[in-house]
Formats: C-alpha cells, structure tokens, sequence
C-alpha cells in the first residue's frame, strides 16, 4: 500500500501475526510469494492455532470394499468443505467394511486379515494378521504404539470377552491375549453397545445407556472399574466419551428417545489415585437450534445415539443413525464450548447415501503444515466443495 507516495511493505512480527490467522490451505500459497513471506509463514507456525478437519468417506457395501481415492472434508477455519483427491492413487479395496473409531483411526478386519490407518489424510494402512479370536463387532484403539481389540466375539468362540494387542512397532505380528473385558459388559461386549475413547496411554469404555464405564492399561494389560457417568443432576439415555487436547469429554442426550430435550457436554476429570472418584465439569450444552438441525427434518425419529468426534479444540456430533440430519460443530475455549455451528451444506456429507451400496465412514483428525506438505508430495489435491 502506499503512504504519502512511497509504498510500505507488511512484513516481520505483522505479517506472521496475519499468517497465523490464515486456513492452512492457504498458508501454503502464501510460502510461494516470495523467501521473507517463506520465513513468515515458518514463524507463523508458532502461535498458529490448528483446528481438526472432518473427513467423510465413503465405501461400497459388498465385494469388492472399495473407497475411491477422494474424501469430502470440513475445515472449520475457513467454514468450508473441501474436496480432496490422490491424483495418483487408484481406489482402495479392502477385504470387509471399513469403520472408525475413536475419531482418527479407521479400520477393516477380516477372518485374515486387519488393515488400519492413523495418519491425518488417511495416506497409508497398515496390513497385520488377523487377530486369533474371530470377531464381527469389536472394540478397537490405538494407545500409544499398541493396537488393541476387544470384544465383539462370534458365538462359537470360547471367550466373548477375549482382549488382543498387538505392539506395532515390534515387527513381529503376533497377538497377545489380556485381560478378558470385565463382566458387566455381558450385555453389551460389542462396539454397537459401547462409546470408545483413547488417549496416549489409556482406552476408556463406556456403555452408550448405562455410564457403566471402565479403562484399560496397554502396559499392565488389564482393566480397572471407574465410577459410571452419570452425573446426578440430569437423566440421560445416551453417552459417547472422545478425547481433546487429553482431556476425557461426554457427550450425552437428555430425556428420553421420543423426546429428547437436549444434549449436554463434560469434562470428565479422573484421579489415577482414586479411579472410582470422578469429578464432572459441565463444557456446555448444545443449542436448541443446532438440536433440531441435528435430528433433521423428521423430527419424529427417535433420537437413539450420537456419534461424536473430538480432537483438538473441536468437538462434532451427528445422528449415528444417520438419520439425514446436519452435524453439529462447536469450538472448546478457555475449557468452555463456544461458536457452535451446524455445517454449511452439510447434506454433502451424506450425498453418496442415495448411491445404492454405499456407506459413509466419518473422522477427524488434528494435523499440521508438515502434514499438509506430505500431502502435496503424495499427490494430494485440494478443492472447494461444489455441495
């Protein structure tokens, strides 16, 4: 710009307190203009604050399981949806239904086979020996560098509270058998029934009605007992736990099924002293407004459970039921929930629903410029969203 004729630059502590504001789509135009904005984008990454991206996939129902070679993604920094396609990859089968859990890991299991992949744009799976015992509904996390499965066992098998791991790093692929699920999941030893949450050393269960909730320890290969997650004041039918910035949060939905009246947000706080002594600190509650977008515009469906996705600073939840409601998105600052939203064109998430044989697969994951270069060099390409 100029001033009294002579131009004046926008550069030093200015221009990387402007960069850091910026989506990071466009910080990697910004590297290009010149070596100084070069410089100020690396600076920039200091006091930038990265927000986790929604990623939407979607996969065929029957042989072969393919998931094209493109994903639909929410970037909450710039509000938009972004189309994103690997120019040199062609589409992804796998050998059975891929899911999520825990929101970044997604996964597929079969008799022979257990493919999985953790990395922020989904890139690489990795490609292990099924686990010993046959499963068809389990429980699965990564903690740490163990991949643990549980649960979710065919009737033929001796234990249907059989828990594997498997140390990844070690090379070596073999399961190892743990402490079996405790036995007050007999009821409901199957992702269908319970909630998952992982942090960078424990995995937390919790069943989606009761609160009954317990956590295991990769390193001691066993399960402790914690109180159930109920806390007192409220009647709530349905829980989904997830974790952001290691902080253990609930989602519930009070009321009751035909009529839900709202869907609140804690804090969970838990003493490695005192397990069975857990704290409660409400975050939030979701809007009226947002409610109602969530459940959609048939209102009379019942509300049965949430699926929720929590990394970072964000937390989002749509109907598990995929019932054609719009996602909600809500922001975590100073510990509180804030800027709630429901995303903008939203129904493009659910838009291959109406491809016969197709599935939509949900995650989140936080990422960095460094990811976003690795992208670029795998041949990743980034568009808005035309939906």
């Amino acid at each position: 710009m100029e001033n009294g004729g002579e131009e004046v630059s926008i550069d030093g502590d200015i221009l990387e307190s402007i960069l850091s504001h910026l989506p990071l789509l466009d910080l990697d135009s910004a590297c290009q203009v010149s070596k100084s904005w070069n410089r100020a984008v690396f600076f920039s990454l200091r006091r930038l604050k990265t927000m986790p991206w929604l990623f939407v996939y979607n996969q065929r129902n029957s042989p072969p399981y393919t998931m094209p070679a493109m994903a639909v993604a929410y970037d909450p920094k710039s509000g938009e949806w972004i189309e994103i396609k690997n120019e040199s990859s062609s589409p992804v089968e796998h050998v059975s239904v891929a899911r999520s859990s825990h929101s970044a890991l997604l996964y597929a299991l079969s008799p022979a086979r257990f493919s999985f992949s953790i990395d922020a744009f989904h890139l690489t799976w990795q490609h292990v020996a099924a686990p010993r015992v046959w499963r068809i509904d389990p429980i699965v996390a990564v903690v740490g560098r163990n991949l643990i499965v549980a649960g979710g066992v065919c009737d033929f098998e001796e234990d249907r509270f059989a828990v594997e791991l498997l140390d990844v790093e070690s090379g070596d692929g073999e399961w190892e058998r743990c402490e079996s699920l405790p036995d007050f999941l007999y009821e409901s030893a199957s992702a269908t029934w319970l909630s998952i949450a992982a942090s960078s050393e424990k995995m937390y269960l919790t069943e989606k009605r009761s609160g009954v909730t317990c956590s295991f320890d990769p390193e001691t290969r066993s399960w402790t007992k914690l109180l159930d997650l109920c806390p007192g004041e409220y009647s709530l039918y349905s829980r989904s736990i997830g974790f952001a910035r290691n902080r253990l949060i609930m989602a519930a939905i009070i009321g009751d099924e035909d009529n839900p009246t709202g869907i609140e947000l804690w804090e969970v706080i838990v003493s490695d002293e005192s397990p069975m002594n857990l704290k409660f600190e409400s975050i939030g509650s979701m809007p009226k407004t947002c409610l109602d977008k969530l459940r959609g515009t048939d209102s009379d469906w019942p509300l049965t459970s949430i699926a929720f996705n929590a990394v970072g600073d964000m937390v989002y939840i749509h109907d598990a039921a995929e019932n054609g409601g719009d996602i909600v998105a809500a922001e975590i600052d100073g510990g509180k929930l804030c800027k709630w939203r429901t995303l903008p064109n939203a129904d493009a998430t659910w838009i291959n629903k109406s491809h016969a044989g197709e599935r939509v697969i949900v995650a989140c994951s936080n990422f960095g410029f460094s990811d976003l270069k690795l992208a670029f060099r795998n041949h990743l390409s980034f568009s808005t969203s035309k939906y």
